[in-house]
C-alpha cells in the first residue's frame, strides 16, 4: 500500500529504507523551487512597477493641488499686500496659515517645496509698467520625471489662464540670451490685447506643451515663471 505524505515522512529505521522511492513526497525538487522563485520574481517586478506608477500619479495630483491652491491664494490676496521689489510673500502666507504644512521646511523661510521636492518662491516684482506677483519654480537636472512635471505645471496654469499674465520657461544657457517667443504662453488678458501671433495658454495643445517641456528637459536647470498682475 502506498503511504501518505505524513506516514512516509515520519517512518524511520528499516521500514523507512524500504520507502525511499516515496521520498519526493516529503518535499519539492530544486526545479520546482526555482519555478516558484521565478514566479515570485515576476510578480514582484509587476508589483513594484505598479506601485511606482501609482506613486507618480499621486505626486502629480498632489503637485497640481498644491499649485492650484497657491494660484488661488495669489489671486485672492494679490491686491491686498504691497511689498518692496522681489520681497518674498511666503513668510506672510505661512504666518497666515495659508500654505500647506507639507510644503514648509523649518530651515527655509522664503521657499516652499512641492510634492516632488522642487523649490517654489513667490515674490512681488515691481515692473516699470505694472506690478506683478511671480511664482518661480526650478527643475534641476537631478529631478526625475522632469518632462511629466513640466507638463503638469503647464496644465495647471492652463486651468487658471483667466487670471494669469503669462507662464514662461527659462531654459537659457546664459541670462544674457533673449527669451524666445516659443517659451512664452500668455494668459487671457494679454492674449486679447496682443492679438494674433502670440501663444495663448488657454489654446495650448498637448503637442505645444510637450514641445516646450522637451526643450526644458534637455537643459541643466529649467525655471518656470508664472505671473499675475496686481
Amino acid at each position: 500500500m502506498r503511504r501518505n505524505f505524513l506516514t512516509t515522512c515520519t517512518i524511520s529505521g528499516t521500514q523507512g529504507k524500504k520507502l525511499q522511492a516515496d521520498i519526493a513526497l516529503c518535499g519539492r525538487s530544486m526545479v520546482e523551487m526555482l519555478g516558484v522563485l521565478a514566479i515570485i520574481g515576476v510578480l514582484s517586478v509587476g508589483a513594484i512597477s505598479g506601485y511606482s506608477k501609482a506613486m507618480m500619479k499621486y505626486k502629480l495630483n498632489k503637485q497640481a493641488e498644491q499649485l492650484s491652491w497657491l494660484f488661488n491664494i495669489i489671486y485672492q490676496y494679490k491686491g491686498q499686500f504691497v511689498f518692496d521689489k522681489k520681497t518674498s510673500m511666503i513668510p506672510l502666507f505661512t504666518k497666515l496659515n495659508l500654505i500647506d504644512q507639507n510644503m514648509i521646511r523649518a530651515d527655509k523661510k522664503e521657499t516652499i517645496y512641492d510634492s516632488f521636492g522642487n523649490a517654489i518662491a513667490i515674490a512681488n516684482n515691481n515692473g516699470p509698467k505694472f506690478n506683478e506677483i511671480v511664482l518661480n519654480m526650478g527643475l534641476p537636472k537631478s529631478s526625475s520625471n522632469r518632462l511629466a512635471i513640466c507638463q503638469n505645471v503647464f496644465n495647471v496654469a492652463k486651468a487658471h489662464s483667466p487670471y494669469l499674465l503669462y507662464i514662461r520657461t527659462d531654459n537659457r544657457e546664459s541670462q544674457s540670451e533673449p527669451v524666445t517667443p516659443s517659451d512664452m504662453y500668455y494668459g487671457d488678458s494679454l492674449c486679447q490685447s496682443r492679438g494674433n501671433g502670440v501663444n495663448c495658454i488657454r489654446y495650448a495643445t498637448l503637442e505645444n506643451i510637450y514641445n516646450v517641456c522637451q526643450n526644458c528637459d534637455e537643459m541643466p536647470i529649467c525655471y518656470f515663471s508664472i505671473t499675475w498682475r496686481i
